[in-house]
């Protein structure tokens, strides 16, 4: 929530900019409006301004409309900042962490310290995947996993290099159709400042007709157990004709990760 609180309060400044720049330069004067036998009249001060004077009308009520809202800017701005104060002031990973260690003993907190949830993800322990016998493809990470794609090497290696803690094919048990399903999302990731999980999906054929229909049907268990691309859900793709996209890649950790 943190994250996109200051989201948020970023794109209030910009737009806050953006409207004193043009105040700054608008031409002065106030704008009367009046309705007489159904059409719009426009006045500036006592002066009628007919067709002629549009661009000038449109320039004025321009102003005046920035202003009112830098009025609103303003307020919603500080409203932001005082409320992020009050989140980091009063953060709620911390109840726990601040307690003695004996009385961590007879808790379990609601919501857990990002450390400790670190933690446990770091030192999650299972069983993936695999690959087949006959399966010769000799793709390893930096952290020295086997994978199954060239592409999915640069996406481990990516992860690896900025800090974000990932699991490869971590197994996920789905509710689909009515049954229970266990699929093997290629990356689990952990966003280090909130703790929040992700699936990163990457579809590496989707120009194949087959592949790109079992990633669809993919996609759909996931969108049916409530994760969402872009909440949950995050997909890097390519084609023969189009490989993976690094700057996309690394955009996608700028924003979720």
């Amino acid at each position: 929530m943190e994250k996109e609180l200051r989201g948020t309060l970023q794109e209030l400044i910009e737009l806050e900019e953006q409207a004193k720049r043009y105040v700054k330069f608008a031409p002065e004067g106030k704008l009367r409006c009046a309705i007489n036998k159904g059409c719009y009249q426009y006045y500036i001060g006592k002066e009628y301004q007919g067709k002629k004077k549009r661009n000038l009308v449109e320039k004025i009520a321009q102003k005046e409309y920035n202003l009112q809202l830098l009025g609103c800017i303003k307020k919603q701005i500080l409203a932001l900042e005082n409320l992020l104060v009050t989140l980091e002031k009063y953060r709620l990973d911390e109840v726990y962490a601040k307690l003695h260690p004996a009385r961590k003993q007879l808790v379990k907190p609601y919501i857990k310290p990002l450390e400790n949830m670190k933690e446990e993800f770091e030192k999650l322990e299972y069983k993936g995947k695999g690959f087949a016998e006959d399966d010769t493809t000799a793709y390893y990470t930096e952290k020295g996993e086997r994978v199954r794609s060239k592409s999915e090497k640069i996406i481990a290696d990516t992860l690896y290099r900025r800090g974000i803690l990932y699991h490869y094919e971590l197994p996920l048990e789905l509710k689909y159709r009515n049954r229970i399903i266990v699929v093997y999302p290629d990356f689990t990731v952990l966003n280090k400042r909130t703790g929040k999980k992700y699936i990163l999906e990457h579809l590496g054929m989707m120009d194949k007709m087959s592949y790109s229909e079992n990633a669809m049907q993919k996609i759909d268990m996931y969108e049916k157990n409530g994760i969402l691309l872009g909440d949950g859900l995050i997909i890097t793709h390519e084609t023969t004709g189009n490989p993976l996209d690094i700057n996309v890649l690394e955009r996608y950790i700028e924003r979720f990760l």
